[in-house]
């Protein structure tokens, strides 16, 4: 086994708090298609709240692109202030980097109908951000997303929708634009969540 699946193996070991009895879990699956490259991903985000201004925040990530895989897991804090803002800061490891620590600061806000979410990484040479904003209405998401990926820099129109009330699924498609080479990628991918919360401050990628 690599030094790096070790250390990845190790942070899922050291984090039973956010994967047992926790308040929330999103499991996602997405897809990213560029310059006739899929990189197929998986992600698990973890909330345990353990009262309005404190949880405890897990996130895991495996690409599992064909010529050079890649996976985090990561583990930190959640602070509230106030209803409908939330920073938090999370740290852990990653595999085939030339680092094996990984860094991430997160921004949450949202109220009954707008959201914004950015998490920024760091560590080796994959930096990776996200930055998304959203208005919700009726089961229905709009919005857009920046985000540094790879080599790419792009941004574009971003749409969810969601079907079932008792568990909801949600599909979405996001058409990128690079910004930096000029051509257009697609991301599509479907997710859910468990747990008492179902509506809250969610990462959605």
């Amino acid at each position: 086994m690599k030094k790096g699946h070790c250390f990845l193996l190790l942070t899922l070991l050291l984090t039973p708090s956010a994967l047992t009895g926790q308040t929330l879990f999103k499991i996602n699956q997405y897809n990213i298609i560029d310059k006739g490259n899929l990189f197929p991903i998986l992600t698990l985000y973890t909330n345990h709240q353990f009262n309005e201004h404190l949880a405890a925040t897990a996130y895991f990530y495996i690409n599992a692109y064909a010529k050079g895989s890649w996976g985090e897991g990561l583990g930190g804090v959640t602070y509230t202030p106030v209803k409908g803002v939330s920073v938090g800061f999370l740290a852990g490891f990653q595999t085939n980097e030339t680092e094996w620590w990984r860094i991430s600061p997160l921004l949450l806000l949202g109220n009954d109908h707008w959201s914004f979410f950015g998490a920024f990484e760091f560590g080796g040479k994959r930096y990776r951000w996200d930055a998304m904003g959203f208005y919700l209405w009726k089961n229905f998401k709009f919005g857009a997303e920046l985000i540094r990926y790879y080599q790419m820099y792009a941004s574009g129109p971003r749409v969810e929708v969601s079907f079932f009330k008792k568990q909801p699924v949600t599909l979405f498609y996001t058409a990128l634009f690079d910004l930096k080479d000029g051509h257009y990628s697609s991301m599509f991918g479907i997710y859910t969540s468990f747990g008492a919360m179902k509506r809250t401050l969610l990462p959605d990628d």
